[in-house]
């Protein structure tokens, strides 16, 4: 039986490897088009295709399918408080310096992201017959391409901003969040048990995507959009092609 805590701290820290980016800085400023518009598509599968797809499907199982408003108020929530967190990072005097906007919101997509997906881990291995975890090389493989590409969303708004690699690598340990939220699930079917415990750990999994939806869309729009069509001719839209298949493909694998 594959542990827990080794899938869960390998999940949390594979992100973390993509600060060797930082010896291609020179390459990603020179394709500045290609490396923004390639994960602008990335960002629209994750945040906006794959998180809304997850909230759509889990929907009918709030409130144990008796609440038709209650979900409803509840999901609208959830979008709600990642638009205000989208807005606070890039229209308020949070942050006075443009680049570092986007790097910001860029950190809170990969903290939302990373501790949703460490909950849908840590539900894998709670209940009779688990846990359903499929370990080989292709999925091992996808998931390494899946999280290090998710580390790179932070890392090239930081170099646009020009950031430390000492500064870069921190904001990258906010991938850390999904090691603790791979083992929350564990503890609520401990406290409330199985049933009740896993039922609240699909709803917190679902606000949590539900909010990663909308700040993903504000970091796209509000961040990575302006910065593509400032540049030279419309190929950036094929790079966003390019990566939002891409990524679909990897998930493909993973899923």
């Amino acid at each position: 039986m594959t542990d827990l805590a080794v899938l869960a701290v390998a999940f949390g820290a594979i992100p973390l490897g993509a600060i060797v980016l930082d010896s291609f800085r020179g390459w990603i400023a020179a394709h500045r088009d290609l490396a923004w518009s390639g994960l602008a598509g990335v960002l629209v599968f994750l945040g906006l295709a794959h998180a809304m797809a997850y909230v759509l499907e889990t929907k009918p199982f709030l409130f144990d399918g008796s609440s038709e408003i209650g979900s409803i108020l509840f999901l609208a929530a959830g979008l709600s408080l990642g638009g205000v967190l989208g807005w606070v990072l890039f229209e308020k005097p949070f942050i006075r310096t443009e680049p570092l906007r986007v790097v910001w919101a860029a950190t809170a997509f990969l903290a939302l992201h990373s501790a949703g997906d460490g909950l849908v881990l840590g539900r894998s291995f709670v209940g009779p017959g688990f846990p359903i975890v499929s370990i080989d090389f292709v999925t091992m493989s996808a998931t390494i391409i899946h999280r290090f590409v998710e580390g790179a969303i932070v890392l090239v708004p930081a170099f646009a901003g020009a950031l430390r690699v000492r500064s870069s690598f921190l904001l990258l340990t906010v991938s850390l969040a999904a090691i603790p939220a791979a083992f929350l699930p564990g503890f609520l079917a401990g406290a409330m048990g199985i049933a009740a415990g896993g039922g609240v750990a699909r709803t917190l999994s679902t606000f949590l995507a539900s909010m990663e939806a909308t700040l993903a869309l504000l970091l796209v729009v509000r961040g990575f959009v302006p910065i593509l069509i400032s540049g030279r001719g419309p190929r950036w839209i094929l790079w966003v092609l390019a990566g939002f298949i891409g990524i679909s493909v990897v998930h493909f694998l993973v899923e």
